[in-house]
């Protein structure tokens, strides 16, 4: 097992306090066989200062980017770079939790050699020391071959910086998304018959803080609403006999108010992209007010007639 080499992509931009405390992490793990990658995107030297103190106590691979490339092109920059034989997308406002985290994940693979990517429990830490659990179906970790879609209704991997993958995983993530770029990313995994194994271990900490693009995300509701419409047309019509991922969207274009195309289009969403399940969930959803589809009982009624007259 000590001869397989693992791959840490980290794609830095700024905050040079969280670089340090990944790499702190990743120096207390108990197997050593590893390379880091650091894709950076900082302006400055910031980040490179830091990594170079670390520069004689780890396998550092450091490659600025000039111009910056943005968010996840530097992640995807950092991906192509990994030569180990298994590699895992490490934020660096995330890091290792436990001193055997690596030598868990590669246990894991060991004994499960069926399994192409492994991800352990979704654990957040905020800026308090806090931890929550984000996994709101938890149901779903044992579903994920046979319902990849429902990911969009929660994403129980989690971020990336959860997952390790074998190298001949070659997938990349999509340089148009920024929301719902992992959830993508994860189904296109799944429908390519890559197999998922999870350990129930709290193994990685993803940081919460004011600066993430969930908080940006979060102020910018189009960011969402044109996401979900691209992923939409990326699962395809027949996902809408799904009726979880139909009450799914009945609720996107509910909540996001929209009684029109136009709406979407100015999302950012090419008309021809808009599927015509969606074009039928806003002609029913125009006839009522948004506080009358905000009523539980009437809005899952109309939900049940639009599915099906669809």
């Amino acid at each position: 097992m000590s001869q397989n080499l693992i791959s840490i992509c980290v794609p830095a931009y700024k905050k040079p306090d969280y670089i340090k405390r990944l790499l702190d992490s990743v120096l207390k793990q108990s197997f050593k066989n590893v390379e880091i990658i650091i894709s950076d995107d900082t302006p400055d030297d910031s980040v490179k200062l830091i990594v170079s103190a670390y520069t004689g106590l780890l396998n550092i691979k450091y490659f600025p980017n000039n111009p910056s490339s943005g968010s996840p092109k530097n992640w995807n920059n950092a991906l192509n770079k990994a030569e180990g034989d298994f590699y895992m997308l490490l934020h660096q406002d995330d890091w290792l939790h436990h001193e055997d985290a690596l030598a868990i994940y590669l246990e894991t693979f060991m004994k499960h050699p069926e399994a192409d990517f492994v991800f352990c429990k979704n654990t957040a830490i905020d800026e308090s020391g806090k931890s929550f659990i984000l996994q709101e179906i938890p149901s779903l970790l044992h579903q994920l071959e046979k319902k990849p879609n429902h990911l969009v209704r929660s994403d129980v991997i989690g971020p990336p910086s959860n997952v390790m993958l074998r190298k001949k995983v070659d997938t990349r993530y999509d340089e148009r998304l920024i929301w719902l770029v992992d959830v993508d990313y994860y189904v296109r995994l799944l429908k390519s018959g890559f197999k998922p194994f999870y350990i129930p271990q709290h193994l990685v900490s993803i940081g919460l803080h004011a600066d993430q693009t969930t908080v940006y995300v979060n102020d910018n509701s189009s960011i969402i609403l044109k996401e979900n419409i691209l992923f939409a047309q990326k699962i395809t019509e027949t996902a809408f006999n799904d009726i979880y991922i139909y009450d799914y969207y009945w609720r996107l274009i509910r909540n996001h108010k929209v009684k029109n195309k136009t709406q979407i289009v100015a999302s950012g969403v090419d008309a021809d992209l808009i599927l015509p399940v969606i074009d039928h969930i806003i002609s029913l959803q125009r006839k009522f007010s948004t506080k009358l589809l905000k009523f539980g009982l009437l809005s899952k009624l109309l939900m049940l007639i639009s599915y099906c007259t669809k």
